[in-house]
């Protein structure tokens, strides 16, 4: 059974429990996903964040729920947008068999879009199907 871990917005943690449910049923071991955090707590975050970064170094496949957020198709955070550098880094310097997946294309109002443009061409990304 694969290890995957769902990134992506905080603010999607309703939308990463159905598809945490979506994987289970297709033999998926989800290991983390985004949840629903007090930012204000300094603690809780970096508790979060820390946990996050662990989950990923045992992770075989991640999916960036990337969905429309503040009227930007496809948003991609700074912090996500990290998560997903951080495996694909792994991907080319271990060459690992990581399968890193994106929820949907983004649009090009996205800081990253050519970083995620390049990525894609270059193979070390999909679009999830």
């Amino acid at each position: 059974m694969r290890k995957i871990v769902i990134a992506g917005s905080a603010k999607f943690y309703k939308e990463a429990l159905e598809l945490k449910k979506e994987l289970e049923d297709k033999n998926y071991n989800v290991i983390d996903y985004p949840k629903n955090i007090n930012v204000n707590i300094e603690m809780e975050y970096k508790e979060a964040y820390e946990r996050f970064y662990e989950s990923l170094n045992k992770t075989d496949d991640l999916i960036l729920l990337n969905l429309d957020k503040n009227g930007i198709e496809g948003y991609i955070g700074y912090e996500s947008f990290a998560e997903l550098s951080n495996l694909v880094v792994k991907k080319i310097q271990v060459n690992n068999n990581h399968k890193i997946y994106i929820y949907k294309m983004p649009s090009k109002e996205v800081g990253c879009y050519d970083e995620i443009n390049h990525f894609l061409k270059l193979g070390y990304i999909e679009l999830y199907k």
